[in-house]
């Protein structure tokens, strides 16, 4: 899966955070169109995302677009057709036997339902890097909340890899983790119809809901993808790397995936202008950078903008499983209570959908039995 990555500008844009001392002040109010995601070498685990920015009084939101053609186009001409994945958030695939290799280059040609035409930069494939290791080590006060004014503990994630020694080569650090979950949906002040919650203020604090299948894991995606180059380390064993943390505000299994993603130089330069915004080590009171229009336009200049990056990357994955329990440390606090609706016998409440984008009935591989 992949990061929003002006989202994360967003967040660096509207909160104050523990990262920048001074909130930098942008000035974004005309609509745009965001597009962004890569196609990886191999084909499995590409996707792209295309939405359209919504201003609601002082917050900016995105929308996903639905409907649009989404093509896929290889440098001798071939091309692939997209399929909308998830509505909600514009998320879009290729076909499960799309197949693709590293020295390929590939660029994309999307039409949105109102006749916008978006086109892309090309890019080449890069050889993949694998991760030797992905190590979990918890941390009681790992980074400080300015939201809860506290200190929260965390599963600090690091990895390590080999770089190719010899060639230039640019990195994206990205992880993701799975849940096990019982409860699919909960109503809080309502109950479920089998379809939506439906208010009901005589509900205190709300109704949960088991879900339809006998297991079902939740998917959860990290926050923030960061960025290096081997500039300094050329051909170096990297050990120990930290790509992010997952917070301890919950207690059973999880199962983290870290990933390290080779990229492109100008995906890269396109990365690092977000990361140095979100982490305030651009100056202050910038202005937004060129760099952040990325690889893709408007066929129409004088259209809407349209802003992101759909690059070509090369993907190496490993994973790891810890079982949270209140031996390891202190976690937030958290509701472990389950409030179910009563309902008089022989009725019972409906049980809510487990298999949803963000959830499966699947044990993911590296789930213990």
């Amino acid at each position: 899966m992949l990061k929003h990555f002006f989202s994360l500008l967003l967040v660096a844009v509207a909160l104050p955070s523990c990262l920048e001392p001074t909130t930098p002040e942008f000035r974004i109010n005309e609509a745009f169109y965001l597009a962004e995601g890569n196609i990886l070498a191999g084909g499995s685990g590409s996707e792209i995302r295309l939405s359209e920015s919504r201003f609601e009084t002082a917050d900016l939101t995105f929308e996903g677009i639905e409907g649009a053609e989404v093509l896929s186009v290889r440098s001798d001409g071939r091309s692939v057709s997209w399929q909308l994945t998830d509505a909600e958030k514009g998320k879009y695939a290729p076909p499960e036997d799309f197949v693709t290799s590293p020295g390929e280059r590939w660029s994309f040609d999307i039409t949105l339902p109102d006749g916008t035409s978006i086109i892309s930069e090309p890019e080449t494939i890069p050889m993949p890097v694998e991760v030797d290791a992905v190590n979990l080590l918890f941390k009681q006060n790992s980074i400080f909340d300015e939201g809860r004014n506290r200190f929260i503990p965390r599963f600090e994630i690091f990895i390590d890899y080999q770089d190719p020694a010899g060639e230039k080569n640019y990195y994206a650090y990205d992880f993701r983790f799975w849940e096990e979950v019982i409860v699919c949906i909960s109503c809080p002040r309502g109950r479920y119809n089998g379809v939506v919650c439906v208010s009901d203020p005589s509900v205190r604090p709300r109704y949960d809901y088991y879900c339809d299948t006998d297991e079902c894991y939740s998917l959860t995606e990290g926050l923030a993808t960061t960025y290096s180059s081997d500039a300094l380390y050329d051909g170096n064993a990297l050990r120990d790397v930290p790509i992010g943390g997952v917070t301890f505000d919950a207690i059973g299994g999880l199962l983290v995936e870290a990933e390290l993603r080779s990229i492109t130089e100008a995906a890269f330069d396109y990365g690092k202008v977000i990361q140095d915004l979100v982490t305030g080590s651009s100056g202050l009171n910038p202005t937004i950078p060129a760099a952040l229009n990325g690889n893709v336009r408007n066929a129409n200049p004088e259209g809407r903008t349209v802003l992101g990056y759909l690059g070509a990357a090369a993907s190496g994955r490993r994973r790891s499983f810890i079982l949270r329990t209140l031996d390891i440390g202190s976690p937030l606090t958290f509701d472990n209570n389950i409030f179910t609706e009563p309902i008089p016998p022989p009725g019972v409440p409906p049980l809510a959908p487990c298999n949803i984008p963000g959830r499966s009935s699947e044990r993911p591989e590296g789930w213990p039995e």
